[in-house]
């Protein structure tokens, strides 16, 4: 049976209580930069030339504050591959394992990067991605705000290539439309 063969730990997203504070925290405590927002209630940061290894999800309002397990800080963490032809064998593999396969096959907006996100036996959200932007010197990159109710945000493909149905959050766009 075909096995993943991750490249490295990729990013992590975290859910915060007050972006604003968090984001200070991490640009002069940890020294990560920004490269993108979505709306005022993510943003993505780096301390590499990954588009970003971090990105912070602002609470709702009734979940702030709160740390025990039903509301887990970890939205998901990920593992680079190596490309989009190794993401659809991993959806492959998943389906045939009957894993449960959260969101994807997609290509996120900030990042530009593919993905396909599925739970581990705890319920984590775990994911593969691959071609995530690179910002360097010979590469420099503005950072932008993307608009959440926007459907190139989530899926520049427009659910094309998912193999489950979306979230509620993204069925709402597409009801909106």
């Amino acid at each position: 049976m075909y096995k993943p063969q991750p490249l490295k730990l990729g990013h992590l997203v975290l859910k915060v209580d007050d972006i604003q504070a968090s984001v200070k925290f991490y640009q002069d405590v940890v020294g990560l930069e920004i490269s993108d927002w979505i709306d005022d209630r993510m943003v993505f940061m780096r301390s590499s030339s990954d588009h970003h290894d971090l990105a912070l999800l602002q609470l709702p309002e009734d979940q702030r504050g709160k740390l025990d397990p039903e509301h887990n800080r970890v939205e998901h963490f990920s593992y680079q591959v190596e490309s989009l032809v190794e993401i659809k064998r991993i959806t492959a593999m998943l389906i045939e394992r009957g894993i449960e396969i959260d969101r994807g096959v997609g290509r996120h907006g900030p990042g530009d990067n593919t993905f396909i996100v599925f739970k581990d036996p705890d319920g984590n959200n775990v994911e593969f991605y691959s071609d995530m932007l690179q910002i360097t010197a010979e590469a420099p990159y503005q950072a932008s705000v993307w608009k959440s109710d926007v459907l190139e945000t989530f899926d520049q493909w427009h659910l094309k290539d998912f193999v489950v149905e979306p979230p509620a959050r993204i069925t709402a766009i597409l009801k909106k439309d």
